[in-house]
């Protein structure tokens, strides 16, 4: 845990410029997209998971601003929460795991998480779907946006890199069996498409 810490706290100083490239999505116009289909509001009250350097939170941020809404970001890097910090100072934010997360259940009307479910290691990823399930309300929803695998020779090696820096074969795993992971949780599971194609969401929901 600890390695990884630093290792996010140093990927914090370029992260935003390697999604970019990634996804394809210079001017964030899939995080935007992402938000926008999440439906949520003034009144709504929204946890962002594994946050990074809060560049799916500061669209979220904007739908949410009333004082009966809540917007919230969780990671586990305090360096990825500095960068969030400084894009959007009014949001709360706090530096935990999201397997275990200091939160009452059922608050939540939408919980989301961006480019980071795949670098969930070994029972993490079963641990914060439960955490995710017990924080949400009812009749909430778990939207969750990954990457396509590229097409480009170059993308796809980075990506696979970034496979490969959080345990190759379990990131592999979750990449090829994400509905039936999902659906252990959750009676309805949908995929979706990013506007680039090069991003897919899942939309989980009872």
């Amino acid at each position: 845990m600890k390695f990884r810490r630093k290792y996010y706290n140093f990927f914090s100083k370029f992260y935003d410029k390697f999604i970019r490239v990634h996804s394809g999505d210079k001017q964030e116009k899939i995080r935007e997209y992402f938000v926008d289909l999440t439906g949520i509001d003034n009144n709504s009250k929204v946890l962002d998971i594994c946050c990074g350097t809060g560049s799916t939170l500061k669209y979220i941020k904007q739908k949410v601003n009333s004082e009966k809404g809540i917007c919230i970001g969780i990671d586990f890097s305090d360096g990825m929460l500095e960068k969030a910090k400084e894009k959007i100072p009014e949001a709360w934010f706090l530096l935990c795991s999201v397997a275990e997360m200091p939160i009452k259940n059922h608050i939540f009307d939408v919980v989301t998480c961006t480019f980071a479910f795949y670098e969930l290691k070994g029972e993490l990823v079963d641990r914060t779907l439960l955490e995710i399930k017990r924080v949400l309300k009812k009749n909430g929803k778990f939207f969750m946006m990954e990457h396509e695998i590229p097409e480009k020779f170059i993308i796809r090696m980075l990506f696979y890199i970034r496979m490969f820096s959080m345990g190759f074969k379990k990131g592999m795993n979750i990449l090829k069996n994400e509905e039936k992971i999902f659906r252990k949780y959750f009676k309805n599971v949908e995929k979706k498409h990013s506007v680039s194609k090069n991003s897919k969401i899942w939309v989980c929901y009872d």
